[in-house]
């Protein structure tokens, strides 16, 4: 019975430390420029491109397909981010940068 209650105290003492460090914020935007881009989060806050970091899957870039009876060919991945895109941003923990993890 003891080590029931001090794995349920352990579990508190996790849970507590983790909502008072809050790793990180999901928040929903809007693109409303695209070069540079521009994100709109809420009705006063639009980030800019140095607030915002963007993988690869929103750049244009090159990927190498190795294709069945033709073999590796380059294609160029054209999937950057338009104006009226609906994105999912991850919010760095303290501070004003934005990482680009979506779009629907």
């Amino acid at each position: 019975m003891a080590d029931t209650i001090w794995v349920d105290n352990i579990k508190k003492i996790v849970f507590q430390a983790m909502e008072a460090t809050d790793p990180c914020d999901v928040i929903a935007g809007t693109v409303v420029k695209e070069y540079p881009v521009e994100i709109q989060i809420s009705q006063k806050t639009i980030l800019n491109r140095n607030q915002i970091l963007l993988t690869e899957q929103f750049m244009e870039h090159t990927e190498i397909m190795d294709i069945p009876g033709i073999g590796e060919v380059a294609v160029t991945v054209k999937n950057t981010l338009k104006s009226g895109d609906h994105v999912l941003l991850i919010q760095k923990k303290g501070g004003q940068q934005f990482v680009a993890i979506g779009k629907w």
